[in-house]
């Protein structure tokens, strides 16, 4: 799991053509599943008062270029994994911090 800083940005377009700036929260990489994963979310949410942040994840690649696909989480047990994931790195942090 990586942990990454403020500069890890990149522009999600949602359905509607709208572009969100999104913070990289993490990247993971599943030998189980033998995919990358990224957990993101808005840069938005950093300014609302709101405690509970929506993440999004998904499976990545990266190709020639350095430019990353994203593709949607395909099964129950993947998004099970990524929720662990992030469980841990809260614990982690918390436990950093302390």
């Amino acid at each position: 799991m990586e942990q990454n800083t403020n500069e890890d940005i990149i522009m999600i377009t949602d359905e509607d053509g709208v572009e969100h700036p999104c913070q990289i929260l993490l990247t993971y990489h599943s030998d189980e599943f033998n995919k990358d994963y990224i957990v993101l979310y808005e840069t938005s949410a950093l300014e609302s008062s709101d405690e509970d942040m929506e993440l999004y994840a998904f499976s990545y690649t990266i190709n020639e270029d350095s430019i990353g696909d994203l593709y949607p989480i395909e099964s129950d047990d993947e998004y099970n994994m990524i929720d662990e994931v992030i469980d841990q790195y809260y614990a982690d942090l918390e436990s950093s911090e302390q």
